[in-house]
C-alpha cells in the first residue's frame, strides 16, 4: 500500500470518518486517486519518546502488511493515529482490529462526534440554582 505523506493529505482524511480502536484511532475517507488505497500513520509526543513513537508505528505499518488486499477498500485513504497500547496489544489482535474498523470508519456517521451534555461543559444544571441558599 502507498502512504500519505504532505500534510493536507492527513487533514484530509481527518474531515472523513473515524473509529476508536483500543491500540490506534482509524480515520478513513474515500479518495479520487488512482484506485489504490493509501494508508498514513502518527503518533503523537504526549505517547511517549521518539523511540516509543517509532516502536508503535513500526508495528502499525506490519499489521497492515499483514492485511489481505481484498479486506482494504479501494479508492479509500487511512490514517491510523497509534496509541501506546499498541505495543503490548498481541499483534493478532492488532491486526484484526484494524480489519474490523477500516469498513466502519468509512461509514459517514462515525466521524461525526456525539454533543456533549451541559453538566460536561462546566455549566450549572438546571436545577442547580434553586438548591443552593442564599445568605
Amino acid at each position: 500500500m502507498e502512504t500519505l505523506k504532505k500534510r493536507s493529505e492527513f487533514l484530509a482524511v481527518a474531515k472523513g470518518g473515524r473509529v476508536g480502536r483500543r491500540a490506534f484511532v482509524l480515520q478513513a475517507l474515500k479518495s479520487d486517486s488512482n484506485g489504490a488505497p493509501r494508508v498514513g500513520y502518527t503518533v503523537t509526543k504526549k505517547t511517549g519518546n521518539s523511540v516509543v513513537r517509532s516502536r508503535i508505528k513500526r508495528r502499525l505499518r506490519a499489521a497492515v502488511a499483514a492485511l489481505d488486499p481484498s479486506d482494504v477498500p479501494a479508492m479509500t485513504d487511512f490514517v491510523l493515529i497509534g496509541r501506546e497500547t499498541a505495543l503490548s496489544l498481541p499483534f493478532e489482535d492488532l491486526v484484526s482490529d484494524i480489519k474490523s474498523g477500516l469498513p466502519l470508519a468509512l461509514d459517514p456517521r462515525s466521524g461525526q462526534r456525539r454533543p456533549r451534555s451541559s453538566a460536561h461543559r462546566g455549566k450549572p444544571a438546571p436545577n442547580a440554582a434553586s438548591s443552593r441558599k442564599q445568605g
